[in-house]
């Protein structure tokens, strides 16, 4: 196909933009897509076509930062599905979460089950390291109600601790538990609800 020296300058500057957003990625996923790209503009581009018809086009693809920006998001999300690392893959949901509410609602629910699974991992460490200071204490009061709560101190705190050691096993499979489910849902969540493809040819 031949085009108009205006319009072909316009793709050209288009792409060009484009492959510049792309340099995160790896120089043959950032050819590949811009190859991907240059061909669906040629199939929507008829033969001279004059500069508008060029413009509209580019402009029903976005910017060159809006599209690389999909590219780049799917590709992350596609690096944390594969990861066994939890970190990674709650930075890249953070990532995610800029762009989409399931996005975010997935980071609200993986960011509470870290912080309960920890908490309660953290509960059990310190019962191992102070086990007469640190425990759940039941403190009977002279109304015949009572309070109960977590407390770590150079002294026993008042009250009866129920459970005693056993607090140590209960916190870590909890606690355990609730990291590996929580894990699981991260990966899953992107597994099954990331766009599949950045960019579909209309």
């Amino acid at each position: 196909m031949t085009l108009p020296a205006a319009s072909q300058k316009a793709i050209d500057a288009y792409l060009a933009a484009l492959r510049k957003q792309l340099r995160e990625l790896l120089d043959e996923d950032s050819r590949d897509i811009v190859d991907e790209i240059r061909a669906h503009i040629l199939d929507k581009t008829f033969a001279e076509a004059e500069p508008e018809d060029v413009a509209a086009t580019l402009a029903a693809l976005g910017t060159p930062q809006e599209l690389a920006g999909r590219y780049r998001t799917d590709e992350l999300l596609e690096r944390a599905r594969l990861s066994r690392s939890p970190t990674l893959v709650l930075r890249r949901i953070l990532r995610w979460v800029m762009l989409t509410l399931i996005g975010l609602i997935v980071f609200l629910v993986s960011g509470l089950g870290y912080c309960v699974g920890g908490v309660l991992v953290v509960i059990a460490l310190l019962k191992a390291l102070f086990p007469r200071q640190a425990g759940l204490n039941i403190d009977y009061v002279p109304n015949q109600s009572f309070s109960a709560g977590f407390g770590a101190g150079s002294a026993p705190p008042p009250g009866h601790d129920p459970i005693g050691l056993w607090l140590i096993p209960i916190c870590l499979l909890l606690g355990g538990g609730i990291l590996f489910l929580t894990f699981r849902f991260s990966v899953w969540s992107i597994r099954k609800l990331r766009r599949p493809k950045a960019f579909t040819p209309a």
